[in-house]
């Protein structure tokens, strides 16, 4: 196999079989083909290794890394990226889904676009109970004060030059970043000069399962000093404070209430 274009990262920790199946499965049947398929095993305890073992021996576009011991999600991604050879870096975690046609429309976008660094795109929110959620739109050009509410960004649906992460721009590996890795990336990227987009149609199926929906508040806490960084950087200070408190604040709401406004921020859809 001659040096891909594009190489996908996805980092694995106890995969559900199912949806890794389906989520490697959407990458294997892209329209794009001149791509590799880099999937770290962080030190899984359950039959994840055996399920990847399988997938590399029907693709040879596939290449698994292994963790030792748990290096978290910002960790085994940086592993990939050590490894990746394309001129492309784009994102899959391995419980969502890309439409067959994602990574052939991004890399068409980022050569059309010389001044975007990195590109998304909107995503159809599913469960493999309930089918597709709704549908959540993300601005097109973000700015930096689209950082203030949450992130502009949906983390599995970037495709990034990968110019843009290097050694002195890559995931933090930090405690307060365990579940917020992609938010502190990008405010960061966006304070060192980078831009990006969100292309405007649903190339991407992201899971919404319980994992995305209860955060402990310990979680909340590190987010708001995350945010609190981040926010200095971008100059959103004093302004960006009431943002800052956001995380601890949904999390001592009422269930019920904080779900009604997640629900007014995506698209609901319609069933054909």
């Amino acid at each position: 196999m001659g040096t891909p274009l594009v190489s996908v990262i996805m980092g694995v920790y106890n995969a559900d079989e199912h949806l890794l199946d389906a989520s490697i499965r959407s990458l294997l049947t892209q329209t794009y083909e001149n791509l590799e398929i880099i999937i770290c095993d962080d030190a899984s305890t359950n039959g994840t290794s055996e399920w990847l073992a399988k997938f590399a021996m029907m693709d040879e576009r596939i290449r698994l890394l292994h963790n030792p011991t748990n290096q978290h999600l910002a960790g085994t991604l940086n592993h990939c990226i050590r490894e990746a050879r394309g001129e492309y870096l784009a994102r899959q975690d391995a419980d969502d889904i890309s439409e067959p046609d994602r990574i052939e429309k991004q890399v068409a976008y980022l050569q059309e676009h010389e001044d975007i660094d990195f590109v998304g795109s909107n995503c159809r929110m599913f469960n493999p109970q309930s089918g597709v959620l709704g549908i959540r739109l993300m601005p097109g050009r973000p700015d930096k004060s689209d950082f203030l509410f949450n992130s502009p960004y949906i983390h599995g649906s970037l495709m990034f030059r990968s110019s843009c992460l290097n050694p002195d721009c890559c995931y933090l590996v930090s405690k307060w970043t365990d579940r917020t890795e992609d938010y502190e990336l990008f405010m960061r990227m966006y304070s060192m000069g980078y831009q990006g987009a969100n292309m405007q149609e649903p190339l991407y199926n992201y899971h919404y399962g319980a994992q995305q929906r209860q955060i402990a508040m310990h979680y909340r806490i590190d987010e708001m000093v995350l945010r609190y960084r981040g926010f200095q950087a971008l100059g959103l200070l004093p302004k960006g404070l009431p943002y800052v408190v956001k995380p601890v604040v949904l999390g001592i709401m009422p269930g019920r209430l904080v779900s009604l406004l997640r629900e007014k921020r995506m698209k609901i859809a319609v069933a054909s």
